[in-house]
């Protein structure tokens, strides 16, 4: 058999997705408790369900046709009109593009940004669907460290350190994956100042910009560096429709095009189908999708938040984090317990499973300042069931801590 590219075989998938793959290969099983994934558990507004199903029923060849790279101008129009709505900024229809999900929109625009041998600075810890997608384009990711005691917020001083001759982007997220981070005024005014003054792209990673329960989401354009952003966003956390894998991005039009062409070598089109369900959910200046939001996701991911943070307070007391204001998860410092256990957070994440049924995922997955410490989302389990896992937890710490 001929071999397969270097690239590939220095592609190293996410574990993420390969806990996913295992967990659904055993079959569902009732008693496992998943603080995993951090896919939306929500059932997606009735009225955008009802409008996919006229559409397919009443002109299914046309609701299941091809439809232009950049997708269909109503939909753009559409986000358009909706970001000038919720984020008060003006950005044309033609600077948007549709894609396949977030994942995509954050994919091609790596590709039509980066060249072999350039940097890209991120945060440590930071989102781990980030690292490979940069390694594809030959690129190198330099990682700032962050802690829980500045709750994650950029280190202004060690991106200052950082720059270089060979960087070229700056990638963030707010609010954050791992750690529930929303950015506030003075580091978004940093990096719109350091992509100014450096001649730098600044890539916006926006999935979780409407999952917020502290403070405000705020756009990075409204601190400048307009013409110099990228920004990567999803209907998936919003609209509670992962599997309908539609997204989009935005920016200057002259490269959104230009992304847009390199989106051809991908999925060539997005669906027509997931974009009249979206339209549908932002009609009418956002009124399906302001009830939705108010009435059911932030009511209840914001409950289940709660409930963890009570649960962690209660049963992993001597961990340390940083409450997180936005985004599904909490990425606890359990350093204490491990060195009383005797394992790393590999080790804890696979015995757990293994001996409880309890789902949790390591931090270093995320960067080297994830280690010993572990991902908790609340976003697919009820109060009832978050307890109940640490419990579990608690109970496995206990059988396994080494007492003096």
């Amino acid at each position: 058999m001929p071999d397969i590219s270097e690239r590939s075989k220095n592609y190293m998938g996410s574990p993420i997705r390969k806990l996913a793959a295992m967990i659904e290969k055993a079959g569902f099983d009732p008693d496992m408790i998943s603080f995993g994934g951090g896919a939306p558990s929500l059932t997606p507004p009735k009225e955008v369900l009802e409008e996919m199903c006229r559409r397919v029923k009443e002109n299914p060849q046309k609701t299941t046709a091809y439809c232009s790279t950049i997708g269909l101008p109503k939909t753009r129009q559409a986000i358009s009109d909706d970001l000038k709505e919720w984020e008060k900024i003006d950005i044309p229809a033609d600077s948007i593009s549709i894609t396949t999900g977030g994942t995509e929109a954050l994919y091609v625009t790596l590709q039509t940004l980066l060249d072999p041998g350039d940097e890209i600075i991120t945060s440590d810890p930071s989102y781990l669907g980030y690292r490979e997608p940069i390694k594809l384009t030959g690129a190198k990711e330099v990682m700032i460290p962050t802690t829980w005691e500045k709750d994650f917020q950029i280190n202004q001083e060690k991106v200052k350190e950082a720059l270089g001759k060979k960087t070229k982007a700056i990638l963030i997220a707010s609010p954050d994956n791992p750690t529930g981070t929303l950015y506030n005024k003075d580091s978004l005014k940093f990096l719109t100042d350091v992509a100014e003054d450096h001649d730098l792209w600044l890539i916006t990673d926006d999935i979780y910009k409407h999952i917020v329960f502290k403070g405000k989401f705020t756009n990075s354009r409204c601190y400048g560096a307009e013409e110099k952003t990228i920004t990567c966003c999803s209907f998936s956390k919003t609209a509670s429709v992962p599997g309908l894998r539609i997204g989009y991005l935005y920016g200057p039009e002259k490269v959104v095009r230009k992304i847009s062409e390199i989106k051809q070598a991908t999925t060539l089109t997005p669906s027509r189908t997931a974009q009249y369900a979206v339209r549908k959910f932002l009609e009418n200046k956002g009124k399906i999708k302001r009830e939705y939001l108010s009435k059911v996701v932030i009511p209840t991911y914001k409950a289940r938040k709660e409930k963890m943070q009570e649960c962690i307070d209660q049963y992993l007391a001597e961990a340390n984090y940083s409450e997180p204001n936005g985004a599904f998860y909490f990425f606890p410092d359990i350093n204490k317990y491990l060195e009383r256990m005797n394992m790393n957070e590999l080790q804890f994440a696979d015995m757990l499973l293994k001996e409880e049924k309890v789902v949790v995922v390591p931090g270093r997955f995320f960067g080297a300042q994830g280690k010993g410490h572990v991902r908790l989302t609340f976003v697919s389990e009820t109060e009832e069931r978050i307890e109940k896992g640490f419990q579990r937890m608690q109970r496995f710490i206990e059988r396994h801590s080494k007492h003096s």
